[in-house]
């Protein structure tokens, strides 16, 4: 869930608009290791589970994170 949080924000998509590529782009599907076969998470599970990080103080630790391994990596 939180990589396809990643795409939806380098993209700048709405929850809604994260569903589309994620059940058809096989990129997409890849990197947040959803199997062809695998249902996409409807944009209200998107939203719940941003809320959920958002309500424990873990998404900037996570972006931060993420940053610092992009910085690290060049």
């Amino acid at each position: 869930m939180f990589k396809a949080l990643l795409l939806q924000s380098g993209y700048k998509l709405s929850d809604p608009a994260l569903e589309k590529p994620l059940a058809r782009d096989l990129l997409f599907r890849r990197f947040t290791g959803l199997d062809i076969s695998e249902s996409v998470p409807d944009h209200s599970t998107f939203w719940r589970f941003r809320q959920t990080l958002e309500t424990l103080c873990l998404m900037d630790g996570l972006l931060t994170e993420i940053n610092r391994q992009h910085s690290d990596q060049g």
